[in-house]
Protein backbone atom coordinates (compact mmCIF):
# COMPACT_ATOMS: atom_id res chain seq x y z
CA UNK A 1 0.00 0.00 0.00
CA UNK A 2 2.86 2.38 1.07
CA UNK A 3 4.74 1.80 -2.04
CA UNK A 4 1.57 2.56 -4.47
CA UNK A 5 0.88 6.09 -2.56
CA UNK A 6 4.79 6.48 -3.05
CA UNK A 7 4.31 5.95 -7.11
CA UNK A 8 1.17 7.86 -7.52
CA UNK A 9 2.58 11.04 -5.15
CA UNK A 10 5.50 10.69 -7.51
CA UNK A 11 3.73 10.27 -10.85
CA UNK A 12 1.80 14.00 -10.27
CA UNK A 13 4.81 16.32 -10.52
CA UNK A 14 6.23 14.51 -13.42
CA UNK A 15 2.83 14.40 -15.38
CA UNK A 16 3.22 18.19 -14.66
CA UNK A 17 6.73 18.16 -16.19
CA UNK A 18 5.90 16.65 -19.26
CA UNK A 19 2.36 18.37 -19.94
CA UNK A 20 2.30 20.64 -23.18
CA UNK A 21 2.41 24.51 -22.82
CA UNK A 22 -1.14 24.42 -24.62
CA UNK A 23 -2.72 22.97 -21.44
CA UNK A 24 -0.98 25.77 -19.35
CA UNK A 25 -1.61 28.62 -21.30
CA UNK A 26 -5.01 28.63 -23.16
CA UNK A 27 -4.53 32.04 -24.22
CA UNK A 28 -1.83 33.72 -25.91
CA UNK A 29 -0.42 36.38 -23.94
CA UNK A 30 -0.60 40.22 -24.20
CA UNK A 31 1.95 42.09 -25.90
CA UNK A 32 3.65 44.47 -23.72
CA UNK A 33 1.97 47.97 -23.33
CA UNK A 34 4.18 50.86 -24.84
CA UNK A 35 5.01 53.52 -21.73
CA UNK A 36 1.81 55.44 -20.47
CA UNK A 37 -0.49 53.03 -22.26
CA UNK A 38 -2.59 53.38 -18.76
CA UNK A 39 -2.81 57.07 -18.80
CA UNK A 40 -5.72 58.39 -20.71
CA UNK A 41 -4.96 60.64 -23.67
CA UNK A 42 -7.08 63.37 -22.48
CA UNK A 43 -5.60 63.95 -19.03
CA UNK A 44 -5.83 67.58 -18.05
CA UNK A 45 -2.25 69.12 -17.08
CA UNK A 46 -1.67 70.53 -13.56
CA UNK A 47 -1.63 74.50 -13.46
CA UNK A 48 1.04 76.08 -12.02
CA UNK A 49 -0.51 76.59 -8.53
CA UNK A 50 -1.50 72.72 -8.54
CA UNK A 51 2.43 72.58 -9.29
CA UNK A 52 3.45 74.77 -6.76
CA UNK A 53 1.18 73.20 -4.58
CA UNK A 54 2.25 69.75 -5.16
CA UNK A 55 6.27 70.19 -4.67
CA UNK A 56 5.72 72.48 -1.52
CA UNK A 57 3.56 69.35 0.08
CA UNK A 58 6.49 67.18 -0.73
CA UNK A 59 8.66 69.31 1.26
CA UNK A 60 9.82 72.00 -1.41
CA UNK A 61 9.89 75.62 -0.24
CA UNK A 62 10.26 79.10 -1.90
CA UNK A 63 9.37 77.70 -5.51
CA UNK A 64 9.26 79.85 -8.32
CA UNK A 65 8.71 79.29 -12.15
CA UNK A 66 11.77 80.01 -13.84
CA UNK A 67 10.88 78.50 -17.37
CA UNK A 68 7.58 77.35 -19.22
CA UNK A 69 7.25 75.59 -22.09
CA UNK A 70 4.13 73.40 -23.13
CA UNK A 71 3.27 70.86 -20.23
CA UNK A 72 7.47 70.96 -19.28
CA UNK A 73 8.55 73.55 -16.26
CA UNK A 74 11.29 74.29 -14.89
CA UNK A 75 11.17 75.58 -11.58
CA UNK A 76 13.61 76.85 -8.37
CA UNK A 77 13.25 75.54 -5.02
CA UNK A 78 14.86 74.71 -1.63
CA UNK A 79 14.95 71.33 -0.18
CA UNK A 80 16.11 70.89 3.61
CA UNK A 81 17.73 74.53 3.13
CA UNK A 82 19.46 73.92 -0.25
CA UNK A 83 18.28 75.10 -3.24
CA UNK A 84 17.69 73.25 -6.07
CA UNK A 85 15.98 72.99 -9.78
CA UNK A 86 13.02 70.95 -10.70
CA UNK A 87 11.72 70.00 -14.05
CA UNK A 88 8.39 68.87 -13.74
CA UNK A 89 6.10 67.56 -16.41
CA UNK A 90 2.89 68.82 -15.91
CA UNK A 91 0.64 65.91 -17.69
CA UNK A 92 2.28 63.10 -15.88
CA UNK A 93 3.15 65.23 -12.70
CA UNK A 94 6.89 63.41 -12.76
CA UNK A 95 9.27 65.57 -11.69
CA UNK A 96 13.53 65.59 -11.48
CA UNK A 97 15.28 67.74 -8.88
CA UNK A 98 19.56 68.30 -9.36
CA UNK A 99 21.52 70.86 -7.09
CA UNK A 100 21.10 74.51 -8.29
Amino acid sequence: MKKSMLAAAAAVPLALAFASPAMAQSTPPSPAAPPGAGAPADTTPLSESEIHSALEAQGYSNVKTVKHDGDQYQLQAQRNGKPVMLMVDARTGRYSERPS
